[in-house]
């Protein structure tokens, strides 16, 4: 399952893909905590072009994952997702995502999850 998520502040400015990024693309880390209390780094791509970055998640129906976007600056990221019935390959596909517990706003035409900072 994949999420396409970007960052931006208040006014909508961009926070990552900016001509001087307030938190440059190549800082990122993405990870989530396994059952030994490790960080595991998640797979992602950064997407210059279309602006977002995208993750490989879990397939699972709640999940949680850390977006470190520098040093002092991380942010919990916990999701649901449900399996699509109308879908012939019965995948799952994600309904919320939530940034330290507030809801993040999914840009449907481009379908990308706006992060607010």
């Amino acid at each position: 399952m994949v999420s396409n998520i970007n960052y931006k502040d208040s006014n909508g400015k961009e926070l990552i893909f900016a001509d001087t990024p307030l938190y440059p693309a190549a800082d990122i880390k993405i990870y989530k905590i396994d059952i030994n209390d490790r960080e595991t780094p998640l797979s992602f791509t950064i997407n210059k072009e279309s602006k977002f970055i995208s993750i490989n998640l879990d397939k699972v129906e709640n999940g949680t994952f850390y977006i470190q976007l520098k040093s002092d600056v991380q942010d919990k990221i916990t999701y649901t997702a449900k399996i699509d019935a109308n879908d012939p390959c019965r995948d799952y596909k994600l309904q919320e995502i939530k940034q330290n517990d507030i809801i993040g706003q999914y840009d449907q035409k481009n379908q990308i999850w706006i992060l607010k900072k």
